[in-house]
């Protein structure tokens, strides 16, 4: 597009010099046989008009019309029917006949396809019945050299200014796929890769680790108090500021390290073969950069990040990624401007057991004690590690929720209440997008009370905690219907309400 005007005004616009210079070559040609035999005056005269001043009503008429490409097939269609014409008047003299046929032909498939391809014959064919219905049917086909040597410049000149316009469009082409290919991939603000080419980055990763071991290490990044800046300064000081931070990102990461922009003030870095801690130390470089180098003039703007390196208990990349969200949020948590890496000063790993009771392993003597206390007490408890399997839950919770003896984390327990209609209350038709929004609940409040609905009518009152390691969830209390319809502070909502658009869980997880 250029000048504000439409891609079909410069279709037309593509087409009008050849068009002059081809018909002006074909008058030569038809001349060369028609001055050869008695011919009228009218027919040099249109033969005139057509080969010298059509080409230029044509794009007249293009202009004028406002859409191009249909004006041009029109055009050619024009030029069939008087290429037919020419062809009867010559007594189907064989070079410039065929010439013209084939060439205008040409022409109509660029233009318009098969579809215009056989228009174009069909005009062509009209054009030969009406010159036989003036001239009679005469055969002379027979070409001269006189009539071959003014035939050579359009045979030659016109497929060359056919392969150049095809050159330019295929070039233009190419170029536009280029472009689309790299919008598709890239953030329009920040230059970085966008969400979803990122992602695609993540997986690709992930899938390498599965198969050489190579070590990698994942960075979600936030900007803290970004609405700030926009409510301040204004939303061009908060996209100097996303460009900004693009751009330290560019300058302090390596060319094996891919960067991208996770949406809004959110960023992802992608770290192969690297450990956590230099991802940590790089951080923190970035980091102390962002103070020594403020990304406005006017105000501080700090940022928090999770970090995340690729180990063996990950099955999939999506849990690589929610952990690294986990331990974002737990920056954020602890009051931002901040590095939170996950594995650093975790306590000892819970080990499932085989039996239903599941218990912690026996190195940890805080854990065994907290939780045999949840046992004696009749409290519900489970505990998830940060890819949401289940690391262990008493026969309290196990009962409540209906766990199913296969069950392996807390999407196949909620599946199976759904499915089953058992546990806890959960009024949604998509499951899926049911446990992504109990999970986006569970990354945004760390620690947090919602109530129960259970489909045998009983209430809990539940507390849910997460930590580096994990997460907890506490069917701590027994409450009745009458209490969990009060409202908290803020207000809680309710079980039965219906689910909203986003097919948030409102049955089962709900912030107090």
């Amino acid at each position: 597009m250029s000048n504000g005007r439409k891609p079909s005004y410069n279709f037309a616009r593509a087409s009008y010099a050849p068009r002059v210079a081809g018909l002006a070559l074909g008058f030569l040609s038809v001349a060369s046989v028609l001055v050869a035999q008695p011919t009228p005056w009218w027919v040099w005269a249109g033969l005139a008009m057509h080969g010298l001043v059509w080409p230029h009503l044509a794009w007249i008429s293009a202009r004028q019309m406002g859409d191009g490409v249909r004006a041009e097939r029109r055009s050619l269609l024009i030029d069939h029917f008087c290429g037919g014409f020419w062809i009867a008047a010559m007594a189907f003299n064989a070079l410039p006949s065929i010439l013209m046929l084939t060439l205008m032909g040409m022409d109509s498939m660029i233009a318009g396809g098969r579809r215009q391809f056989v228009r174009g014959m069909l005009a062509h064919a009209g054009g030969v019945v009406v010159g036989l219905a003036i001239f009679g049917l005469q055969w002379r086909p027979e070409s001269t050299m006189t009539q071959v040597l003014c035939s050579l410049p359009l045979l030659l000149l016109h497929p060359i200014s056919v392969g150049q316009i095809t050159y330019r469009a295929l070039t233009k082409l190419k170029r536009q796929r280029e472009e689309l290919a790299h919008l598709s991939q890239h953030d329009g603000l920040t230059g970085l890769y966008n969400r979803r080419h990122w992602e695609t980055m993540v997986r690709l990763e992930f899938a390498r680790f599965q198969r050489s071991g190579e070590i990698a290490t994942l960075v979600l990044v936030d900007l803290d108090h970004f609405k700030r800046v926009n409510d301040s300064f204004g939303h061009a000081a908060g996209d100097e500021v996303l460009r900004g931070f693009a751009q330290r990102l560019q300058e302090s990461l390596r060319r094996t390290d891919t960067p991208g922009r996770y949406g809004g003030e959110e960023f992802g870095i992608l770290l192969p073969h690297t450990a956590p801690r230099e991802a940590t130390e790089l951080m923190q470089r970035l980091q102390a950069r962002l103070r020594a180098e403020p990304l406005l003039p006017q105000a501080s703007v700090t940022a928090s990040f999770g970090v995340a390196a690729l180990t063996l208990d990950l099955p999939n990349h999506e849990a690589w990624m929610r952990l690294a969200d986990q331990m974002l949020y737990r920056a954020k948590d602890r009051g931002r401007d901040c590095v939170v890496t996950a594995g650093d000063s975790r306590p000892a790993p819970l080990v499932p057991a085989e039996s239903p009771d599941r218990r912690p392993g026996d190195d940890s003597v805080f854990a065994r004690r907290l939780l045999a206390g949840m046992n004696l007490g009749g409290v519900g408890a489970a505990l998830f590690d940060p890819s949401d399997r289940l690391a262990w839950a008493n026969q309290v919770f196990l009962q409540l929720y209906a766990v199913p003896a296969g069950a392996r984390s807390f999407a196949d327990v909620m599946r199976h209440c759904h499915a089953e209609g058992v546990g806890p209350r959960i009024e949604t038709d998509n499951i899926d997008r049911w446990l992504e929004a109990a999970d986006a609940k569970r990354r945004s409040q760390p620690r947090r009370s919602f109530t129960v609905d259970l489909l045998d009518g009983r209430y809990f009152r539940m507390e849910e905690m997460s930590f580096e390691d994990g997460w907890m969830l506490d069917l701590c209390t027994e409450i009745s219907a009458e209490a969990a319809a009060l409202p908290a502070t803020p207000p809680r909502e309710l079980h039965r309400q219906p689910a909203p658009a986003t097919d948030a869980p409102p049955d089962l997880v709900h912030p107090g």
